[in-house]
């Protein structure tokens, strides 16, 4: 059984289906089959060393967050077992558990992505009708780092009185744990006035430096581009050891309708740096747990193969780059696969991209077809092309399989 050695399609080597899905267990065939339509593949999880285990013990003792060290060191020793980037890669823990990254790109695209896919599994494992929520918030660079942890150790310090006891202690030994459980806690001064003022507790949001500013506001315009349910949560600030950019949490709103699915996750580029003393490697994970009280699909999975892929979508500028999540979206809800190249920004790359993988059918957006809402339909063999409204998008492509 051979290993998959490169995350491009086409050029994946296996010698049955068995060996190609080998890291992805029966049960959670439904999940990956979703994530399919993102990108990802199966891949086998990082192994570690005791004295790995115990580097990174110091930080977190999140699974998602180990394998993410584990992934960057490999990617640093150049021993990862793909070497075509960004890789999308994923990988079943146990029956409970999956993991899936998103490695070496820094572009927002994908920390929007990586959300996306998470919120689709949600639906896909709970039903369509259940309303789900996505949680984030931004850690921001070093600047914006230090300046909310002066404000929260500054806060902590003039409100120690006022704080509950458990958090107040806490907070001198792990401050950013304390600031967690400080969600839905109110605070208030202890002030001779008649009645106390309430403390606002600080929000990392406000302390962002203008270049995380920006790039948390890039993610929020992609995100908001979506139909999801979503909110900024300070109170998922997390270490800024390990987490370095966009972290989130996705469960369902109401939790009486499956209150075991947990979907976190975040970017860890930071980690290289911080504990390897070497340079960043861009890596998103997310970890999905809860899955052994999910119902299992009553119909047989059909995992995406290459022939099933007929579709390559292509975009240029970034007003078309805003419309990308959207039909990605749009094609996953059809069940209707197609490749992509998103960190390759110049078209010509993207078509070459397009010829090598020798799809049939090319989904264009531009800027023109960005402000009409509407895609590019190419004939790939005798070049005819037709524009097509996005709201019939879906009907024309099923009439094209």
């Amino acid at each position: 059984m051979k290993k998959i050695v490169q995350i491009t399609k086409k050029t994946i080597t296996q010698t049955t289906i068995r060996a190609k899905h080998a890291y992805v267990l029966p049960e959670h065939m439904h999940l990956f089959r979703t994530l399919q339509h993102f990108g990802f593949i199966s891949l086998s999880r990082p192994e570690s060393t005791h004295l790995e285990q115990k580097v990174v013990s110091k930080y977190t003792t999140r699974n998602h967050v180990i394998d993410s060290f584990l992934i960057q060191k490999k990617v640093l020793d150049k021993t990862l077992e793909t070497h075509t980037f960004p890789a999308h890669i994923g990988y079943s823990v146990d029956k409970d558990t999956y993991i899936y990254h998103i490695v070496g790109t820094k572009k927002s695209i994908y920390d929007a992505l990586a959300i996306e896919a998470g919120y689709s599994v949600a639906q896909e494992l709970l039903g369509s009708k259940t309303e789900i929520l996505v949680e984030l918030n931004f850690i921001g660079d070093k600047e914006s780092v230090q300046r909310f942890s002066k404000e929260l150790h500054h806060f902590f310090k003039k409100y120690s009185d006022s704080i509950p006891k458990a958090i107040s202690t806490l907070a001198k030994k792990d401050m950013y744990g304390a600031y967690q459980m400080l969600d839905g806690v109110e605070i208030k001064s202890k002030s001779k006035k008649a009645e106390s003022e309430s403390v606002t507790i600080p929000n990392p949001i406000d302390y962002l430096s203008e270049t995380s500013r920006a790039e948390f506001k890039e993610i929020m315009e992609y995100i908001e581009s979506l139909d999801m349910n979503f909110r900024i949560q300070p109170f998922l600030f997390d270490c800024p050891e390990v987490w370095s950019g966009v972290i989130f949490s996705i469960s369902p709103l109401d939790k009486t309708k499956g209150d075991a699915l947990h979907i976190q996750g975040g970017r860890h580029d930071i980690m290289g740096k911080k504990i390897l003393n070497k340079k960043e490697v861009p890596i998103l994970s997310v970890e999905i747990t809860g899955l052994k009280k999910i119902a299992q699909p009553k119909r047989a999975i059909k995992i995406i193969d290459d022939n099933d892929i007929k579709f390559f979508y292509a975009q240029l500028g970034p007003e078309a780059r805003f419309k990308t999540l959207r039909v990605m979206d749009m094609m996953r809800c059809a069940q209707i696969p197609m490749h992509h190249a998103l960190s390759k920004e110049k078209i010509s790359a993207q078509l070459a991209h397009a010829e090598r993988l020798n799809v049939p059918y090319l989904l264009l957006v531009g800027h023109r077809e960005a402000l009409q809402n509407s895609v590019m339909v190419r004939n790939m063999k005798n070049l005819s092309q037709e524009s097509i409204n996005l709201e019939q998008l879906i009907e024309y492509l099923k009439k094209l399989l």
